[in-house]
């Protein structure tokens, strides 16, 4: 950021405080302090949120996403590590600022004081009102707070997600809007053009896995072997970006690579759509065609809301390994492999008697990473040659984690082979977002080896069957570009997508992020100008109003699609 960016919503921020003050000068001593004391405490606890949400995850978050923290509760512990005692001294520090300054308010007495506080507050309270969020900016919380500051963030929150949805919308503009997202799409979105990838994987059975935080440089021979045998006689998409809208990462991308839709950005949850039609969707169109769908993971339905929204994507159930043990702490829950190894998941898992497209959530690799994880003192158990691989200690766990998950790729050729049906099915692997969770974000640049940030959002992605030639995909795409490509490999119908079917010739290949930001296969673009230029590639300065106007647009429909229930026949 640079120092201007820094200072601006600081100033911003100060003018709010300043009419803050202004208005509590007006109340009597006792009603000033127990008014200030109540709001300071709000601001305080929303700026501490805000801050630390911010040191964890580089971002900031809308209101309705601190309904995740019920999710991350599990992690709680692990959070505080990436907190620096100046941040908790900070906390401290502004609840003492807060008493002391209720204690030594002094009273007001002059009528002519009173005033000008009334003519400050109500002038520059209006001047800020009276601002509009540019609409570049209103997808992204903390692009909205570089461009108004704290307070005037939180109050378009309120007002935009909290207000204005109370308005009745009517048919016409939902009309409207299902209209300007076929407009849309018409324009930008997947053509369904036929290519020679058309159809080459039609019939067979899918296994889709999501790579719990398996970063690039992560899958290597050494801690993942089978995985890298996978990618290497598979096709490999080497510039694929997991973007992350909304707040939740994992969810976000797997919302994504089922749907081909991101998670919304205009402050609501995507849970608040549970009741659209998916009828788009990768596990609603295979059904359509015949294949069972059921989506697995370790943690309970609870968990990212999962057990009400893989069934609303399309999944005819979620199933939960807990419900397969009788102690849901048992150490054997620590294993991916689990789902192979108890019978009774193994056979929903890969069944015999009808075809499937079947979705597996991993977990080994998660965050956090050192001895205080029970996964990751279990990994560091099972393969101790990490323990002193890297002078950062983090990156040994992360190493021997991504083997758990490597072994449940080993274990599932070994399962397909078994029941005679890894002939006839097909493995995609998937990461939800690249090692941004780990503490020492500094090694996690040095073992990107990338030449500027946003670049590291790049994550493995690949499709694998054993009649498959070897391919590599160089064309940068993304998340919401994986079920169109899939459906036109299954030979399935692929048009009117947000995303692209990455083989389609006419689709030149991007990742836009929602704050605006956006990479192409010839530069990268963030916070309003090209960052970086790929090696031998030019970009004019048409190209890069041409990009901005599809982002704009992009990330308009995507929400239009969520909000207008676009997909409902």
């Amino acid at each position: 950021m640079s120092d201007t960016t820094a200072v601006l919503p600081l100033l911003h921020s100060a003018v709010w405080a300043a009419i803050g003050t202004a208005l509590l000068s007006l109340l009597p001593q006792t009603a000033a302090r127990l008014f200030g004391a109540g709001i300071g405490l709000l601001v305080i606890g929303y700026s501490l949120v805000q801050a630390g949400y911010y040191r964890i995850f580089q971002r900031l978050l809308w209101l309705r996403d601190l309904a995740y923290l019920r999710d991350g509760a599990a992690f709680a512990n692990s959070l505080f590590s990436y907190l620096s005692l100046g941040f908790l001294i900070g906390a401290v520090g502004m609840l003492l600022f807060l008493v002391l300054a209720c204690l030594v308010r002094p009273r007001t007495h002059s009528s002519r004081t009173r005033a000008l506080c009334i003519c400050f507050g109500t002038l520059t309270a209006a001047s800020l009102l009276s601002y509009q969020t540019p609409a570049s900016t209103a997808y992204d919380a903390y692009s909205t707070y570089q461009a108004n500051g704290l307070y005037q963030t939180a109050l378009y929150d309120v007002s935009a997600h909290f207000l204005e949805p109370m308005l009745c919308h009517s048919d016409a503009q939902q009309g409207k809007d299902r209209a300007e997202v076929s407009a849309y799409l018409n324009a930008y979105g997947s053509s369904g053009a036929t290519n020679d990838m058309a159809g080459t994987l039609r019939g067979k059975n899918v296994i889709l896995v999501l790579m719990e935080s398996a970063d690039d440089w992560t899958i290597t021979p050494d801690s993942a072997p089978t995985i890298t045998r996978l990618m290497q006689e598979g096709i490999q998409f080497t510039n694929f970006y997991t973007p992350l809208y909304g707040s939740a990462r994992t969810f976000n991308s797997e919302f994504a690579m089922n749907t081909g839709i991101f998670s919304p950005t205009d402050g609501k949850l995507v849970t608040a759509y549970q009741d659209n039609h998916f009828s788009e969707s990768l596990p609603s169109r295979f059904r359509a065609n015949g294949y069972t769908a059921n989506a697995f993971h370790y943690n309970r339905p609870s968990f990212y809301s999962r057990g009400v929204m893989d069934p609303a994507m399309g999944y005819k159930q979620y199933i939960s390994y807990m419900d397969y043990t009788d102690n849901p702490f048992s150490s054997e829950l620590y294993e991916d492999s689990f789902v192979l190894t108890n019978p009774a998941l193994k056979e929903k898992l890969l069944p015999t008697d009808q075809p499937f497209f079947n979705f597996v959530i991993s977990r080994n690799a998660h965050m956090p990473y050192g001895d205080g994880d029970s996964v990751g003192t279990y990994a560091m158990q099972k393969y101790p040659q990490y323990a002193n691989r890297d002078s950062c200690s983090e990156v040994n766990y992360y190493y021997a984690k991504i083997h758990l998950l490597d072994d449940f790729f080993a274990q599932l050729l070994q399962e397909l082979q078994q029941r005679d049906l890894l002939q006839n099915t097909v493995i995609i692997g998937v990461t939800d977002h690249y090692a941004y969770t780990m503490t020492n974000q500094q090694r996690v640049r040095e073992l990107s080896q990338v030449d500027t940030d946003l670049l590291l959002e790049r994550t493995p992605c690949f499709i694998w069957s054993t009649d498959m030639q070897p391919m590599t995909v160089t064309k940068t795409c993304n998340t919401a570009d994986l079920a169109p490509t899939l459906l036109n490999l299954f030979g399935m119908d692929s048009s009117g997508y947000l995303g692209h079917d990455i083989f389609d010739s006419t689709y030149a290949g991007y990742a836009i992020f929602s704050d605006g930001s956006w990479i192409t296969d010839r530069a990268v673009y963030q916070n309003g100008s090209v960052v970086y230029t790929f090696p031998q590639q030019t970009i004019s300065q048409a190209e890069i109003t041409s990009m901005n106007t599809l982002t704009a647009r992009y990330l308009t429909a995507n929400n239009q699609i969520l909000s207008s229930d676009y997909y409902h026949r």
